[in-house]
């Protein structure tokens, strides 16, 4: 009991430590130019931690977050927020959509959909990025099919092209996931119960084995945030998008408790999905306790 009380407050110094160190290695590592050699300052790189942490004691920093908030910073945030809870749904309704028609398909068929999946996780997210966006600039140059609108600018906010981009790797990679998982319920005593009463395979992972599946997709989220958290850092820049990265950016070397409270604030989606699929996973582990 007390390990689950103190989790939370314990996960969130270690960040915010994280956050600080992270943002002060450029004063460990610096390089010597008359040398030619990167040197390793740790003496003031402890120092220099140790003032960020005693300025999150000072209440005279605070106003300085809510002045790049406020106004256009909270709206740019929300707007990358959107971007991300869109993809996020769509993930899950396309993953289990294609995980499920895959599965349904004849033996054969369903291996070769299969060996395509685990050979498209393979490619790098900025390839996969880079060809989307010639694929959009080739129909709108040799079809003049200009309807999806690419690049942003200071009052357009695009959000078909940063979606369609920030999914497409993250619900294969689900799908990957859900192919292995619907295998090993395949396997599972219920299901041969049900075969061997006659129920159509259909019905079959329409009512038993999705349900079964759906608690192990919040769990895979977690995995999947981090894809969608990085990409809509390289969306935003390749396509000019004023989201929420370029406000974190501007405060990137200005005042380190704002730009590591704008960092805690981009992690909101990360600590949800932790904690959705933490309550997931203790829910499995007392299902399987009960089901013995």
């Amino acid at each position: 009991m007390i390990k689950r009380i103190l989790y939370l407050p314990v996960r969130f110094i270690a960040s915010l430590l994280g956050f600080v160190i992270v943002v002060n290695i450029p004063i460990l590592l610096t390089f010597n130019g008359y040398q030619n050699k990167i040197e390793i300052k740790f003496h003031f790189f402890k120092e220099y931690v140790t003032s960020n942490i005693i300025w999150f004691t000072h209440l005279d920093e605070y106003p300085f977050i809510v002045n790049y908030l406020k106004g256009p910073g909270i709206e740019k945030y929300f707007y990358t927020m959107t971007i991300i809870s869109i993809s996020i749904l769509i993930v899950i309704l396309l993953g289990l959509f294609i995980a499920t028609s895959i599965m349904l398909l004849p033996p054969s068929a369903r291996n070769r959909f299969s060996h395509f999946i685990d050979f498209t996780t393979t490619a790098p997210d900025l390839l996969v990025i880079f060809l989307l966006q010639y694929l959009v600039m080739y129909l709108n140059r040799n079809f003049d099919l200009n309807i999806f609108q690419l690049y942003g600018g200071t009052e357009s906010r695009p959000y078909f092209m940063p979606i369609l981009i920030i999914v497409f790797l993250p619900t294969i990679f689900l799908i990957q996931h859900l192919l292995k998982e619907f295998v090993n319920e395949e396997q599972q005593d219920y299901v041969l119960l049900a075969r061997s009463k006659g129920l159509p395979l259909r019905t079959i992972y329409f009512k038993h084995i999705l349900r079964n599946i759906v608690p192990l997709i919040i769990i895979h989220l977690k995995t999947i945030i981090w894809f969608m958290l990085s990409n809509i850092f390289i969306v935003e820049h390749l396509f000019n998008i004023e989201g929420y990265s370029t406000v974190l950016q501007s405060m990137y070397g200005t005042r380190v408790v704002v730009f590591v409270v704008g960092l805690l604030l981009f992690a909101i989606p990360l600590l949800i999905i932790h904690v959705l699929s933490s309550i997931m996973i203790m829910y499995e582990k007392r299902k399987e306790t009960t089901t013995l």
